[in-house]
């Protein structure tokens, strides 16, 4: 983790300060990030859903006016005298200069006529007529340009193509009657005679371009929004700045913001900006509300401002009231770590002086308590030391020199030899030899060689003894010899098998030791013939060794179990088979352990393999 710390080895006053301050900052975050959201959020719902209503009032209004007007587009249809005029072919009439002149009377100045009286947002009014090539015009400037035909304009053509149906055409060069020429939106149908279905002609009419302005001054528009009205080629038709109408939506877009163009779709929120979008049906414009957010939202960006001043002098109170809080806390901790550590040293006149009821004054009173107990132990185990050292001083005083035993054995030996004495000095020499065994070497572990032959020697005193009642035969396995072992392990079992086995004088018994690896392990097996014990018996002389009973001496068959148990744990131990007069088998099982091998309470070491 390099130089940063993990938090579990922070002192005490870090994690309660640190912990404090998650506590009370993190919920302050938290609730104000989240109420400022949410109100954002519930705001500009509020925001979006009001201008899209104002999208649909001004839809609404324009909608209303242009149906008037394709109402207007089908009065040809009602008037005869026009349609009569329209399908007239002057070429069989017999005055056609005259007949022309009263029919483009009759369409100037009263057909005509009429439409402008009862509608001041008309402009212009055009019929094209079908065959001929003279157009009937009337606008309010009288300014005819003969030269003139849209035949090739892109407008004119989706009319002639709609067959009949009125078509709304959006903000384009008025070119046919005003002069200079100026932009116009208009609504255009073809005249189809309805007896004959005869294509007759095209009726245009040509709206001021500031009549869609004088629709919406009943609307309240904020400053801070702005309304645009496209058309099918994507020009601006009205704007709530007037510079905009007559421009390229996507350059309007573009002083706003370059990605608004790009990015506009169905309208949403791009950058800075609401678009808000919806579409006329009637006419396919489009109606754009472009919201700004920073102006619209000022008011909540203060609320923001002031919720962020409320939360900076909030942290650093509370980065306050958790540094006293942790300091308090944490220096009584503290206070006791360094009495402890004066403990530790060596020092146990110390005091932890705290008046508190709380766990802290508790583990003070603990800590001074246990401070007296280990002056009172280390009093009374100072006394017992005295106490043993005067002990081992009168035994020392008491003990009789080993090697005054050996040289007195020694003489009687050879006063033996003298008198020719063999059996003696056998004994004499068996019992020098198991002498030297048992005091020569203080250590727990022998090898197998030094613990064979200890038996060897053992076995010749008890034979002896008995005057030959028995037979010994000991079978070693020369890879053993080397391994270590626990002293006396085998004495107690071959001396129980001749003390307790053997006790019948009219037969001569006989006893084997077998040392041999199996596996990992070294196995003592030891049998004889003798009168073994009834199974009663055994349970009870196994039931007193696992319970390592007082009843046995401290060298015998419980001080063997108990042995071997404490040093190479359960995987190893002692195993006894006997039945009533047919004799008894012992099998003793350690583990193989080298020289030089270290060995613990439960077997080799871990990290010390075993000889294999």
């Amino acid at each position: 983790m390099g130089m940063i710390k993990r938090f579990k080895d922070w002192s005490i006053r870090q994690k309660l300060f640190s912990t404090y301050v998650l506590l009370i900052l993190l919920p302050l975050v938290i609730i104000n990030f989240v109420s400022f959201t949410l109100f954002m959020s519930s705001f500009e719902n509020r925001i979006v859903n009001s201008f899209k209503d104002l999208n649909q009032q001004i839809i609404a209004n324009s909608d209303t006016f242009l149906k008037n007007i394709l109402k207007i587009s089908e009065k040809p249809y009602y008037d005869q005298q026009l349609v009569d005029i329209l399908a007239k072919d002057y070429s069989t009439v017999e005055y056609e200069m005259f007949e022309r002149s009263q029919d483009y009377r009759y369409v100037n100045d009263t057909f005509f006529k009429d439409l402008l009286m009862f509608n001041n947002d008309i402009d212009s009014l055009v019929i094209y007529p079908q065959t001929g090539s003279y157009v009937y015009r009337r606008g309010y400037e009288v300014i005819y340009n003969y030269n003139y035909s849209p035949a090739e304009e892109t407008w004119f053509k989706r009319v002639v193509g709609s067959k009949g149906a009125p078509v709304v055409i959006g903000l384009h060069k008025e070119k046919q009657v005003s002069s200079p020429v100026k932009d116009v939106v208009s609504v255009g149908r073809v005249i189809v005679d309805s007896n004959s279905y005869r294509k007759l002609g095209v009726f245009i009419i040509n709206l001021k371009s500031e009549a869609l302005s004088t629709l919406y001054k009943g609307l309240k528009f904020s400053s801070d929004v702005e309304q645009v009205i496209v058309d099918e080629n994507n020009t601006v038709l009205f704007s709530t700045n007037k510079s905009e109408i007559g421009q390229a939506f996507d350059t309007v877009l573009g002083r706003y913001n370059p990605k608004l163009s790009a990015n506009l779709g169905e309208g949403g929120s791009i950058g800075d900006y609401y678009i808000v979008s919806d579409s006329s049906e009637i006419s396919g414009w489009k109606f754009y509300s472009i919201i700004h957010k920073g102006k619209l939202f000022s008011e909540a960006n203060q609320i923001r401002r002031l919720t962020w001043y409320t939360l900076i002098p909030l942290t650093v109170i509370a980065f306050f009231a958790a540094y006293i809080l942790s300091r308090r806390i944490s220096r009584p901790i503290l206070d006791l770590s360094r009495k402890m550590r004066r403990v530790e040293s060596g020092e146990f006149n110390v005091t932890f002086m705290l008046d508190s009821r709380d766990e802290i004054g508790q583990l003070g009173r603990a800590f001074n308590k246990m401070t007296r107990e280990i002056k009172s132990l280390i009093g009374q185990i100072k006394e017992e030391e005295h106490k043993k050292r005067n002990a081992e001083l009168n035994a020392l005083q008491n003990q009789i020199n080993p090697h005054f035993m050996y040289n007195t054995l020694t003489m009687i030996k050879w006063m033996s030899q003298a008198q020719r004495a063999d059996n003696i000095t056998e004994v004499l020499d068996a019992l020098i030899r198991i002498l030297t065994f048992s005091t020569r070497n203080t250590e727990e572990y022998v090898t197998i060689e030094e613990e064979v032959t200890f038996i060897r020697y053992y076995m010749q005193l008890l034979q002896l003894r008995y005057y030959h009642a028995f037979t010994f035969e000991c079978r070693v396995s020369e890879e053993v010899l080397s391994y270590r072992t626990l002293k006396f392990i085998v004495q107690p079992f071959v001396e129980n098998a001749v003390f307790h086995g053997f006790i019948e004088e009219t037969r001569t018994y006989k006893l084997t030791l077998d040392v041999e690896r199996v596996e990992n392990a070294v196995l003592f097996i030891i049998r004889d013939d003798g009168v073994g014990m009834e199974k009663e018996r055994l349970q009870e002389l196994l039931h007193h060794a696992e319970e390592c009973s007082e009843k046995m001496n401290s060298i015998g068959i419980s001080n063997v179990f108990k042995r071997i148990q404490m040093h190479f744990g359960t995987a190893y131990g002692v195993d006894i088979e006997s039945e009533w007069k047919s004799g008894t088998t012992v099998r003793i099982r350690v583990p193989l352990i080298a020289d030089g091998q270290h060995v613990n309470g439960k077997g080799v070491e871990a990290n010390e393999s075993v000889d294999r």
